[in-house]
């Protein structure tokens, strides 16, 4: 199974309400822990602030793309 997304795509952060930063999305990771893994999915993703330097990992339910219509 491959990852949903890819690196370079940019996503964002729905559970953070006071964040309306978007995110970019610069390593993939398998996630071999399966605590985590049932919940979040079977990757990790290192994401980085598209305006700055804050990285963060999240799991594939934790992040949504970006989409323009």
């Amino acid at each position: 199974m491959r990852p949903i997304y890819s690196t370079g795509d940019k996503v964002y952060l729905p559970e953070e309400e006071d964040d309306f930063n978007d995110y970019e999305i610069v390593e993939i990771s398998k996630d071999d822990d399966l605590t985590t893994s049932e919940t979040t999915g079977k990757y990790r993703y290192k994401i980085r602030v598209v305006k700055g330097d804050k990285t963060v990992i999240k799991g594939e339910s934790e992040i949504y793309p970006i989409t323009f219509v």
